[in-house]
């Protein structure tokens, strides 16, 4: 079974390969993802006990970036050591790790490169943040004797149908883990009808929920100012939005900064390598691209223990004299700096949810008490967000014309959209508290 799947894995990556050159993704970390790992990481690996934690991308990461800090103090003597599968996921994680700790791409599922990372790594615990099943990981993980947790684990819909097709495979996974948290009591059942052990799942609640334990990472008036704001005006923020919904959100902030003339806008893509393809969609739309990464430097710290240097190029922001007659709209062209971008919102819009992406998570602006927008397609978040309806601490749109309407509510009701703020930041104070439930039984592990 082993052999049939590494062969399948093997060429699935050769047919793949002209694809992954074309589009240049996954070009970084190459020597990693087959194994072969950086000399710093080999050192710090021979110290002593080593904790891995494993997430695949930049959301995952963030909630990585809750636990660290709890599993030093737990684990003063342990050294952690982060993965990732994607290049931002890499660049939060580096953001994250102190100087003492390493960061990697995880490796090819492959057994005998898989195999080799483990006996450099030797790792005595192995957190897996979310859903990340390799079977050839979890197995040689297990074999080796380590203690393997699936943290902040959710199944969305997708994922649980295509789950249940191979469910004797995720079965057999499921069982090697010592303990398996999950975020709601829907997906505790949906891991449970997969096969998983009774004994070993618990719910936990949402890591994300405690972001707000971060706190804001810049101030408010210092960032507007940056952006060459007034007090009167509103910033509206798209965060994460996706191909196909950006024209929807334009179209809609085009009407409204004709009745609204202190109205702002600026849009952070889910990934900034289509800052261009943005750019051009502004300048279509008659508006001046204004690139976040040409602003002025921002003290900033979007996650504990960022090094030094890695602010924004230096260059004066240009006075409103020169957008005269050209409105601008900024676009967040930097990784990890959402949050500080919060900060100085008015509203906020969720992306992916206007199109059938599943959504982006909505609790980074609501821990801000910002008023928070987002549309119908909500899957990947959908008991983050059912609870934020219940609530009444957001407003979900079904099309561009309900988002204009949302919109235009909030800027001509502050009191709407204080309240709506509040609500939000209220539903993420309940629902915070999942970081030390969880660091309380990794604890009783040992």
């Amino acid at each position: 079974m082993r052999l049939l799947y590494n062969l399948s894995f093997i060429i699935f990556g050769i047919v793949y390969l002209p694809y992954l050159v074309v589009t240049k993704r996954y070009r970084h970390g190459l020597l990693e993802r087959l194994g072969i790992l950086p000399e710093r990481i080999k050192s710090l690996s021979s110290k002593g006990k080593i904790i891995w934690i494993h997430a695949v991308s930049m959301g995952e990461m963030k909630a990585a970036s809750i636990l660290a800090p709890l599993l030093r103090k737990t684990f003063p003597r342990h050294t952690i050591l982060f993965s990732s599968v994607t290049y931002t996921g890499n660049k939060i994680a580096r953001i994250i790790a102190t100087g003492e700790e390493g960061v990697f791409y995880l490796p090819y599922d492959v057994s005998f490169i898989v195999n080799r990372v483990i006996e450099t790594i030797k790792p005595e615990l192995f957190l897996c943040l979310e859903t990340e099943l390799w079977p050839n990981l979890i197995s040689l993980l297990h074999g080796s004797g380590a203690k393997m947790v699936l943290v902040n684990g959710r199944i969305s819909n997708k994922s649980y149908f295509g789950y249940r097709k191979i469910k004797f495979t995720v079965s057999g996974i499921l069982q090697k883990f010592s303990l398996i948290l999950m975020q709601s009591e829907q997906d505790a059942a949906r891991i449970l009808s997969l096969g998983a052990p009774k004994e070993k799942v618990r719910v936990t609640g949402n890591l994300k929920f405690d972001l707000s334990l971060l706190g804001s990472m810049a101030g408010r008036k210092e960032l507007r100012g940056k952006l060459g704001l007034q007090d009167s005006d509103i910033l509206l923020v798209a965060g994460s939005t996706h191909r196909g919904e950006d024209e929807l959100i334009l179209e809609s902030y085009s009407r409204l900064i004709k009745e609204y003339r202190n109205l702002r806008f600026l849009i952070a893509p889910r990934h900034v390598e289509r800052t261009q393809e943005i750019e051009q969609l502004l300048i279509k739309h008659g508006f001046k691209p204004a690139r976040f990464s040409s602003l002025q430097p921002l003290a900033h710290a979007p996650y504990p223990n960022e090094v030094s240097g890695s602010g924004f190029s230096p260059c004066p922001v240009p006075e409103r004299s020169e957008w005269f007659g050209v409105q601008p709209v900024f676009i967040l062209d930097t990784i990890g700096n959402l949050k500080t971008i919060y900060t100085a919102a008015d509203i906020v819009f969720i992306g992916g949810s206007l199109v059938k992406k599943g959504g982006q998570n909505p609790i980074e602006p609501a821990s801000l008490g910002r008023a928070v927008v987002i549309g119908k397609f909500t899957f990947n978040f959908q008991d983050v967000v059912k609870s934020f309806l219940e609530d009444q601490a957001c407003i979900q749109v079904g099309d561009k014309e309900e988002l204009c309407s949302a919109i235009r509510l909030l800027i001509i009701d502050p009191q709407e959209r204080k309240r709506l703020g509040l609500n939000a930041k209220a539903v993420v104070e309940n629902n915070s508290g999942s970081s030390q439930r969880t660091i309380e039984l990794i604890k009783s592990l040992f």
